[in-house]
């Protein structure tokens, strides 16, 4: 009784808990979303059309400003750009050209055409134009000004030659009217056409964003823009108006009274939803959680215990998210941790107890070795054993790089040479047989840290394993890789039996191959230095030769 009369208490007491704050959070928060969105929503649609407007000025005040800049050009006062209308001589020639190149040098990416058309038809500019399908359309005759005297409008043009002439295609269109000339160009008509795909276009984007109805309209009433879809307009209607500073061009936004308010709907509809599916989710949720809660904590308590005592590979169930839910995976997971960790350290230690043992048992004294080859370097250089002379050299700095324990970390550039030194070795004892070639795909050498030693027992291994009688071909390519560098060492020897190559790296098959050896070793040394990411990778066929894939760490000279 006193168990089902608690599970009855924390039921309610759940349920009234979560009621009354659920249902303050919904309409609280009802209220302020929507106000928020609407108001979110009107500063979007104020400032994109505030957006057009400045993107519409910014398109006219250029087209505008090019004009003013050819006017300036044909009044300047201190020459005459153009003597004669039609050029009949070499000189009028040259001074239609000048005044050509000067309109081309204003053309732009999106400009169609930069023209100058006089009173009797003659045009400069590049010909591109039909001046007849120009008076067919009326551009010129319909031409009337705005304000500072300046037309502007969005059309189709036809008056191109056929070749140019694309259906459909919009352009913004200024037309300027020359005044006060003394000369024949008094009356004529500066004409600059720019693509209109990409107003357009943003106009579209606009449109499709927040279904709104864009109409333009100059001070004439004329419309130069409207949104092509069906529209009623209504006075519910969300309108904003915006003005161009470089035109007389009227722009009217308008939005659905429906449309604008959409979001309020939808997120009342979805509010009263969610209150009512968390009401019902609490209810359920305050029966289940009252009958399991004790026996959820006792049990929680019992495993802690038995880890208390020892027994780490325990674990609590996990039957839920919830707070006792995530707790329990918590620990769970420290568990998991705490095994892998010692784990890892009991096999780190056994692995370096290893490495110590080994590097006692292979241990000589280089001073003595290095010493006696010296000795017997200069004996056979006073005997003119030149071929003895300098095989011992190479062998005196391969044995000088590999014995020198006090730096265990080299860079790759220093590895190299002492790779270089063991294959003049080899070129001595076999003879110019082999090749080897390095390909470096931008990888700087002094940045690249590799153990000591650790490419020449691979190289060693072709020799002894791979080639007969020392006759191959070797590549090493170093490459970034990752953040990191593989380096690929490939021979076309005579490849590695698949048993053996399967065993290649297992610590349980290192001794009973001197190959595997070397290979274990190295792969080891690498895991050692720079953790388990890095190390050997070895693919072979029989017959076509071995790949040997190390990646190392990129970092800096340790």
């Amino acid at each position: 009784m006193a168990r089902q009369s608690l599970q009855t208490k924390l039921t309610l007491l759940i349920m009234l808990a979560a009621t009354i704050p659920l249902l303050l959070l919904g309409f609280f928060s009802y209220l302020k979303s929507s106000q928020l969105i609407n108001e979110q929503f009107g500063l979007y649609g104020n400032n994109s059309a505030a957006q057009l407007q400045f993107q519409i000025d910014t398109s006219l005040r250029q087209m505008k400003f090019t004009a003013t800049d050819i006017l300036a050009y044909l009044l300047d006062p201190k020459f005459t750009v153009l003597h004669e209308e039609v050029p009949s001589t070499y000189k009028g020639f040259q001074d239609e050209q000048q005044l050509e190149q000067f309109l081309k040098a204003h053309k732009m990416v999106d400009t169609k055409g930069i023209y100058i058309i006089t009173r009797s038809g003659y045009y400069y500019g590049e010909s591109t134009i039909n001046v007849q399908k120009m008076e067919e359309e009326g551009l010129l005759r319909n031409y009337k000004p705005g304000s500072g005297n300046y037309w502007f409008g969005i059309y189709e043009p036809k008056h191109y030659i056929d070749v140019l002439t694309i259906p459909g295609e919009k352009v913004i269109g200024l037309l300027f009217q020359i005044k006060n000339q003394v000369s024949f160009l008094e009356g004529s008509y500066i004409l600059i056409e720019v693509n209109a795909d990409n107003l357009l276009k943003l106009f579209q984007e606009y449109e499709a964003d927040t279904h709104a109805r864009i109409k333009i309209t100059d001070s004439q009433q004329r419309v130069i823009y409207e949104t092509q879809s069906h529209f009623d307009a209504k006075a519910t209607d969300v309108v904003w108006i915006k003005s161009s500073g470089v035109t007389d061009w009227r722009i009217e936004v308008r939005i659905p009274y429906s449309e604008f308010y959409k979001s309020s709907v939808i997120i009342r509809t979805f509010t009263i939803l969610a209150v009512s599916l968390a009401l019902l989710v609490a209810f359920l949720h305050a029966f289940v959680l009252s009958s399991r809660f004790i026996r959820r904590i006792k049990r929680l308590k019992e495993t802690i215990q038995l880890v208390g005592i020892g027994k780490l590979d325990t674990r609590v169930e996990v039957d839920s998210e919830d707070e006792l839910g995530r707790l329990a995976f918590s620990f769970n997971n420290m568990l998991y941790q705490l095994e892998t960790l010692i784990g890892e350290v009991r096999r780190v230690e056994g692995l370096k107890k290893e490495a110590e043992l080994r590097a006692l048992h292979f241990q000589i004294n280089p001073h003595l070795l290095l010493n006696t080859l010296a000795s017997i370097q200069w004996k056979a250089r006073l005997q003119g054993a030149q071929d003895v002379n300098k095989m011992i050299y190479h062998l005196t700095k391969v044995l000088d790089g590999n014995l020198n324990f006090t730096k265990e970390i080299v860079s790759l550039d220093r590895e190299l040479e002492l790779i270089d030194h063991f294959l003049q070795i080899q070129e001595h004892r076999y003879g110019s047989v082999f090749s080897y070639t390095i390909t470096n795909q931008g990888v700087p050498l002094k940045s690249v840290q590799i153990p000591r030693m650790t490419l020449q027992p691979l190289v060693e291994n072709i020799f002894f394993h791979a080639f007969e009688d020392g006759a191959g071909n070797i590549q090493l390519t170093i490459e970034a890789d990752s953040g990191a560098v593989l380096l690929t060492l490939t021979d076309n020897g005579k490849g590695i039996e698949p048993e053996m190559l399967s065993r290649m790296l297992e610590p349980g098959e290192k001794a009973h191959s001197l190959k595997r050896i070397g290979m274990y070793n190295v792969d080891q040394r690498i895991k050692l230095h720079f953790g388990y990411r890095y190390g050997l990778e070895v693919r072979s066929r029989l017959g076509a030769g071995t790949s040997v894939y190390i990646r190392l760490p990129y970092q800096e000279e340790i």
